[in-house]
């Protein structure tokens, strides 16, 4: 089975999933009616909102958009905020996900990061943190954290 095919029924089972646990009969599923490779993106964040909820992270946001670009989740790690991008790939692609945020991307969520804590007077510390997650045919994902990815940048 090819991973597209793959991952479309996993997303069909998730939707069916959610229909089922919905109230109402009718209700779309999270990724009903959207391009496939959107697809992959949500079900890369929902990934990544998992794991760092299971690691004691607890979620202030998702999807916080700005002028310099999108946060896709934004949580707290104890005392400091946390600025969580997610990179979902498929295996045979030519970069890893980890490989695929440059400079100019650093540089936007450091500015979007600034304006969401200076829009709520936050003096606290805060860190970007990159989920690169890797979709498997055969099993579940692979979820790597690298912590703090712009440290050492000025």
């Amino acid at each position: 089975m090819s991973l597209e095919r793959a991952l479309k029924r996993s997303i069909q089972e998730r939707n069916k999933t959610s229909l089922q646990k919905s109230p109402r009969k009718n209700q779309a599923g999270p990724y009903k009616d959207i391009p496939l490779h959107l697809q992959i993106g949500k079900y890369g964040e929902d990934k990544a909102e998992e794991y760092i909820a299971s690691i004691g992270y607890r979620i202030i946001a998702r999807n916080v958009s700005c002028r310099y670009g999108e946060i896709d989740i934004i949580a707290s790690d104890g005392d400091e905020i946390v600025f969580v991008e997610v990179r979902t790939r498929s295996i045979g692609w030519l970069m890893p996900a980890e490989c695929t945020v440059g400079p100019e991307k650093l540089r936007k969520l450091k500015i979007a990061a600034r304006i969401w804590t200076e829009g709520r007077k936050y003096t606290g510390f805060w860190r970007i943190d990159l989920i690169a997650i890797t979709l498997k045919e055969c099993c579940e994902p692979l979820i790597e954290h690298i912590k703090d990815i712009t440290e050492g940048i000025l």
